[in-house]
Parts: C-alpha cells; sequence; structure tokens
C-alpha cells in the first residue's frame, strides 16, 4: 500500500512517543501497610481457589490457564515477599 504523502493523526502523537521514550526512575520507595499486604494475600488466595477448581475439572484446555494463574501468584507473592522494611 503507498503512502499518500499525508500527515496521519497518529503521526502528531507527541504524548505517545514520549511515553515509550521514558526511562522508569531508579531507586523509588513506596510503602505498603499491613493491612494492604493481608488484602494482596487475600487476592493470591482466590487465585489459588480458582486455579483448584479449574484443576478439578480435569479439562485439558485449561492446563495453560492453570500454569498461568499459578505463575502469576508465585510472582506476586514473591515480589512481596522481597519488599524490604522501611522506618518510617
Amino acid at each position: 500500500m503507498a503512502h499518500s504523502g499525508r500527515t496521519r493523526h497518529r503521526d502528531s502523537d507527541v504524548r505517545r512517543r514520549q511515553i515509550d521514550e521514558e526511562q522508569p526512575a531508579t531507586a523509588r520507595v513506596f510503602r505498603i501497610t499491613d493491612a494492604e499486604r493481608q488484602k494482596v494475600a487475600k487476592c493470591l488466595r482466590y487465585i489459588d481457589e480458582a486455579r483448584r477448581a479449574l484443576e478439578g475439572q480435569h479439562n485439558a484446555d485449561n492446563r495453560e490457564i492453570i500454569r498461568e494463574l499459578r505463575a502469576s501468584a508465585d510472582q506476586i507473592f514473591e515480589l512481596i515477599s522481597g519488599l524490604e522494611e522501611t522506618q518510617m
């Protein structure tokens, strides 16, 4: 398909290009309260319950979903567990 030479709307979207070019900041500090940590743990339990329910169905079509649920829950758990405690 030939280019007509006209400027397209998406070509002038400078904001999109700036977002793509921004580098993530380093040495950022986040705080998580115990209540927030408990909320994350509760969500992880829901993910595990859903995974077990799918496993119980013994449906081959669910294997990939089960694998992704397990991997996602593991990654979230490792991330939360690896957070450093800081003094406020």
